[in-house]
């Protein structure tokens, strides 16, 4: 078991290293081996950064108590895969869901138990961090080994970091967590490449979203932008969701939709029934990666008009609490943000558009086919404008 755990991760890094482009891009990766005590130390002193809404913390007592043991037993624990950045902290790509977990353990506690219980780790991890930390509640946890002894009883022994002897935690101390820090010697090509050995190292475990590997390679004021809208209109979490109390999705799914309405208004071109998608690379996927890639480079005011055109947009819209096809928001932003006379958009005109039998024939093939999408949006302009 350990050694096929160990395979697969040396096979990871192998795969890592294959990738390039027809640009000769280099990658490489250098394995490190930093001791317990050194990481938990970094983590305080904010040498290590989880990507800003990368994902939230989801182990539960039982998956943090597991590794726990693994640790004091000396079994492998697989590597935190991460990247330097350009204030040498390490940035991690994968492995936030343990290294959280060896914090938790390492101070005794867990998180509250509450209706959400899910904490955002990148968060925590970019503020003082212990302070941030506690914010979110925490309780004391004692941490168990159950095993069976000599004399062939069952036994459960209390392994408490706080509590362990001074051997054992020496032990624990010098254990060394494996690191692979991943380099991609060329700045056009990084994101992309740092993007694609994310996904390729998205295997075990619970697999990231789409949205979340790239909430992993592409942060930067554009997307602190996004999730403050996602996070803080009311506005758009009664148009997501129903309600402005609702959770934020775990898996980013309504941070995607607000990313897929403004990469729309960068790709399309053109007003009326004149629209056309550009950039279009065959997925939705890649448009969305494509467009990240260059709202790293936005300046401040660029940022605030999209920003601007959301909350102007849901301002616009009847939070009905039921758009049922998600497709609908994008085509009806994109198009109600090019009209020159922006309308108020009540539930029964979007009733009226996807009831629509035109509308309804560029969904049969999906919502990714470029000649789809572009009929979608002129047949919501023409709805929408009531010129149909």
């Amino acid at each position: 078991m350990e050694k096929r755990c160990e395979n697969r991760y040396l096979k990871a890094a192998e795969r890592a290293q294959e990738i390039e482009l027809a640009d000769n891009v280099m990658i490489q990766t250098l394995p490190v081996q930093i001791s317990f005590r050194t990481l938990m130390s970094g983590l305080e002193r904010g040498d290590y950064k989880i990507p800003d809404f990368q994902r939230v913390y989801r182990w539960n007592e039982k998956q943090a108590e597991e590794l726990a043991i693994s640790l004091l037993r000396g079994m492998p624990i697989p590597p935190v895969y991460c990247y330097r950045n350009q204030e040498q902290q390490f940035v991690i790509l994968d492995g936030q869901q343990r290294v959280m977990s060896l914090y938790l353990y390492y101070i005794g506690k867990y998180l509250k138990k509450r209706e959400n219980a899910f904490t955002d780790s990148g968060s925590i991890l970019n503020a003082d961090f212990r302070e941030r930390l506690e914010s979110y509640g925490l309780t004391d946890k004692t941490y168990y080994i159950e095993y069976q002894g000599s004399d062939g009883e069952h036994k459960k022994e209390d392994i408490t970091y706080e509590y362990l002897s001074d051997r054992m935690r020496r032990k624990i101390d010098f254990s060394p967590i494996m690191f692979i820090v991943v380099s991609v010697d060329s700045d056009e090509h990084r994101e992309k490449m740092l993007h694609k050995i994310f996904a390729n190292l998205n295997t075990g475990g619970t697999p990231l979203s789409a949205q979340e590997l790239r909430n992993g390679i592409y942060g930067c004021k554009f997307y602190e932008m996004l999730y403050w809208v996602n996070d803080f209109s009311t506005k758009w979490r009664l148009l997501y969701s129903g309600s402005q109390n609702a959770d934020i999705d775990k898996e980013s799914r309504d941070a995607e939709l607000l990313l897929k309405m403004c990469a729309f208004k960068y790709f399309v071109r053109g007003n009326g029934t004149e629209l056309s998608l550009t950039g279009y690379r065959g997925s939705m996927n890649l448009l969305l990666d494509d467009f990240s890639e260059k709202a790293k480079q936005f300046s401040d005011r660029e940022i605030t008009e999209y920003k601007e055109s959301l909350l102007s947009f849901f301002d616009s819209v009847e939070a009905a609490g039921d758009w049922k096809e998600e497709q609908i928001l994008v085509s009806l932003f994109v198009v109600w943000e090019r009209m020159e006379n922006r309308p108020f958009i009540p539930k029964q005109k979007y009733e009226e558009i996807i009831s629509n039998e035109e509308y309804r024939s560029t969904m049969v093939h999906g919502t990714s086919v470029k000649a789809g999408i572009e009929k979608r949006l002129r047949s919501v302009y023409e709805k929408l404008s009531g010129n149909d």
